[in-house]
């Protein structure tokens, strides 16, 4: 057995461990914890180049998840409205790919990152730090839902596949509403059970999704209303997101270069689900994907 092969038994009897630790933790931990079964390169082995945590926004067969992932982190930029000089709040930031690229396209004034995993807040900050974008990109460990920002802090607060995470997303909508300025703006790329009452609809994220948070895109909305929030509006763009997500990582599990960025636990678990229709595919198929825009009152 070779080291590399070694390596990679080494991780996946870490990442058995850590599934036992998740099914065992507290509600409020297992998010951060599922983040951390597997080493950064195998989270983000289906990429080509980027380390984004995210199933992208397909536009085009030819895209690959790199292009895909960008592609749906700027069109939650245009859904929030970035404008120049902006105060950003990037709830769950995964390794921060998507604040480097805003702060590129949109020159806000900062951008400050909260995020629950301390192996993604090391690794970004490291990144900002390399770049010399530390005053302005300012990535922290920190829960969305235990936020102490003074009230109207931030012009937009955004959160990229992450709110289903949080415990709950009600209370991230509360002190969202808290933390921005009259007329800012809320904006989220998240997913929601299209059929609440369906058996099975937590396979697909299993313990680390609260059960506070499956509810369907009326209910978001209605959710939002609730904590203070106005104009909400909910998208659909599922048809460009999960089928071509899936088409992407099978084509992957062939790439030798995919083979040697990963474990082989997480190939094998990725391969049985590809392989039959009846797996991921239908987990997809009860589930929807919004983007979801509000605004605090004037």
């Amino acid at each position: 057995m070779t080291t590399q092969q070694r390596l990679s038994v080494w991780h996946d009897v870490l990442a058995i461990g850590r599934s036992i630790r998740i099914a065992m933790s507290s509600p409020d931990s297992r998010a951060k914890r599922a983040y951390e079964i597997f080493p950064p390169s195998t989270w983000t082995a289906l990429n080509n180049h980027s380390s984004y945590l995210n199933f992208g926004y397909w536009r085009d067969e030819a895209d690959t998840l790199d292009d895909a992932c960008q592609a749906l982190a700027e069109k939650l930029a245009d859904a929030a409205g970035f404008q120049e000089g902006d105060r950003i709040l990037d709830a769950g930031f995964g390794y921060g790919d998507q604040d480097f690229m805003w702060l590129k396209r949109h020159n806000p004034a900062k951008i400050v990152g909260l995020n629950v995993t301390p192996t993604h807040v090391r690794i970004a900050q490291a990144k900002a730090h390399e770049r010399g974008l530390g005053d302005r990109l300012i990535f922290q460990e920190g829960s969305a839902t235990a936020m102490t920002f003074e009230p109207g802090s931030f012009d937009r607060v955004v959160a990229l596949e992450s709110a289903l995470h949080f415990r709950t997303r009600d209370e991230f909508f509360r002190q969202a509403h808290h933390i921005l300025r009259p007329g800012g703006v809320l904006a989220t790329a998240d997913v929601v059970p299209l059929n609440v009452d369906k058996d099975g609809r937590r396979d697909l994220f299993s313990t680390s999704v609260p059960e506070e948070n499956l509810y369907d895109g009326n209910e978001y909305v209605a959710r939002l209303r609730a904590a203070g929030f106005v104009h909400a509006q909910l998208t659909s763009i599922r048809t460009h997101v999960f089928e071509p997500w899936c088409r992407w990582a099978e084509r992957k599990l062939d790439d030798p270069a995919f083979k040697q960025s990963t474990t082989w636990g997480y190939r094998r678990w990725l391969h049985r689900e590809l392989a039959d229709d009846t797996r991921m595919r239908q987990k997809f198929a009860d589930l929807d994907y919004v983007i979801v825009v509000a605004e605090k009152p004037m």
